[in-house]
């Protein structure tokens, strides 16, 4: 079976802000809070949130056109979406691809961790496997994740990061127009026919 190394990046990612990648609602309201937005349009602003993040997959705060100028520059001070870094991205013959992601260090003193996400097509559906630690106790021989010592858990920002990534290259954000602010019509005006990401393990 052919491999093909077809992406690499250069430099670790720093922390200097905090992500909101990962958080429930409850959670961007309060972000909301923290950059000044009125305790009346929380609920709204973190909803506008919730759905650029995980409905249209948005990386950058000025995607957001539903959310002001203002607003996005705020969230862009204070906080992070960034995906993160590729390492290594190798895809097979068969379609399998493998990404080498890289975090920040979790805190002084520590290393930037190096986690391996796995995409697996078959003939009915796609299989991402996930990373939910730095090392692993599976030593499964397929995955660089498990050739490494247990070192820590991750956070769930970093576990979602690697499916808004896998999802970035597969091409798997919907691209609908955003209905309104009611969650159920936000939520219910795609469709999932037709994509390539079915499972998530």
């Amino acid at each position: 079976m052919t491999t093909t190394l077809i992406q690499t990046a250069q430099a670790a990612p720093t922390v200097s802000r905090p992500t909101l990648t990962g958080l429930d609602r409850p959670a961007l309201m309060a972000a909301m809070a923290e950059v000044g937005v009125p305790e009346k349009q929380r609920r709204m602003r973190a909803t506008q949130l919730f759905h650029w993040l995980y409905n249209r997959g948005a990386s950058d705060f000025a995607a957001m056109t539903t959310i002001s100028k203002d607003l996005r520059a705020a969230l862009d001070e204070a906080f992070t979406i960034a995906r993160p870094s590729i390492v290594a991205e190798q895809v097979s013959e068969d379609g399998t691809r493998k990404w080498l992601m890289r975090f920040p260090a979790s805190g002084p003193g520590e290393a930037p961790a190096d986690v391996e996400t796995v995409y697996i097509p078959e003939a009915d559906r796609g299989t991402l496997c996930v990373s939910s630690q730095v090392g692993c106790t599976l030593n499964c021989r397929f995955c660089h994740t498990g050739t490494m010592r247990l070192v820590r858990n991750l956070t769930p920002g970093e576990i979602v990061g690697q499916v808004m990534l896998a999802r970035d290259s597969l091409g798997e954000w919907p691209k609908g127009v955003m209905a309104g602010l009611d969650e159920e019509e936000i939520e219910g005006s795609y469709s999932a026919d037709g994509r390539l990401l079915t499972n998530i393990v």
